[in-house]
Parts: C-alpha cells; structure tokens; sequence
C-alpha cells in the first residue's frame, strides 16, 4: 500500500488494503451466490462510474455463466461531498420484466440515489431487486436505507481509490484512502 496519495491539494492516507477489500469482494459474492442459487438469469446492474472496479470482481467471484450485465449512472456528487439531487444520466436498456437484479454500488452515503434507483427499477417488474455496495455510511443515512449486502460498514468519510475518485482522479488505485485530516 501506498503511503500518501495528493490530489487536488488534499493528502490522502491509507484505509483498506486490496487484501481487505479482496476478501470482502468474496465473502459478498459467496451471499449473493447463495441467494440467487434458484434464479436464472440475473441482470447485474453496475452504477458508474465509482462501481466499475467493485462490479467486475465481484461479477466474476459471484460466476455465474448465465448472469447478463448491464450499466447506469446516476450522480449525487461534486467534489466531496453530495450534492442532495440525484440525477439519472445514463439510462438502463435491458427489460426487467420478471429477472432478478443486483444493482452493484460503490458507496452508499444518504440513501438517496439507492431508493431512487430502486423505485426506477421497480417500475420495470423484476422478480426482486437486491442492492450491493462496496462501502456503507449508516451514520450519513438520511432515508433509512440498508442495503442487501455491504462489504464495509465504515464511518462518515470522503474515501478514494478501487473505483471511487476525487473529480475524476484517484480511481485506479488497488487500496482506499481516506482524507489524511479525517483519518
């Protein structure tokens, strides 16, 4: 793991190695995996841009030959912090109709793009919709919202790397790193 990383005039410091970030990918594909035993053909739904990296590992640990992937966005952020309206901007193409989804996240913060995502989706009338993220932020919740599988539960921080980035930077790194001031 990289000691520091600065970027737009901030210091970042080390949080979660790719060892840890590793085996939760797993320990969250083995849940996924087990109930989506009994489905065919589920549709996993990767929010951009900050889920790539999260979706295709655990795309591939969950293994499922017979899973479809697909891919929206929404947004909520600018700069570090969120912005409070969650806009769609890239919409979903794949018929939901009957197909179990797992929409993948990076980060869950206030819960407001989730719930609006999950409403988007409900309309189409898949069979269930189940929600992934990387990172939850319980204590930023301002709906309430857990969703079905967290890899980590951590505090109310502006967290970069795997994915998740400070205005376009910082995404491909394999660790995550945590404002040096908020560590």
């Amino acid at each position: 793991m990289e000691n520091k990383v600065k970027l737009n005039g901030l210091t970042f410091v080390p949080y979660l190695t790719a060892e840890q970030i590793s085996a939760e990918v797993k320990r969250v594909a083995d849940e996924i995996r087990r109930d989506l035993k009994d489905t065919c053909k589920p549709i996993f739904l990767c929010v951009l841009k900050g889920a790539f990296v999260f979706a295709a590992d655990l795309i591939r640990e969950v293994g499922r030959e017979d899973s479809k992937v697909s891919f929206v966005r929404y947004a909520s952020y600018e700069g570090t912090s969120s912005t409070g309206t969650v806009k769609q901007l890239v919409g979903l193409t794949e018929d939901l109709g009957g197909r179990d989804v797992v929409i993948i996240e990076d980060i869950v913060d206030t819960g407001l793009t989730a719930l609006r995502m999950i409403e988007d989706l409900k309309a189409q009338n898949p069979a269930s919709v189940r929600f992934a993220t990387l990172l939850y932020k319980p204590e930023s919740s301002k709906t309430g919202f857990v969703p079905d599988y967290v890899a980590f539960s951590i505090p109310s921080k502006f967290i970069l790397g795997y994915g998740l980035d400070l205005d376009g930077q910082g995404r491909g790194l394999k660790d995550i790193y945590v404002i040096e001031d908020e560590a």
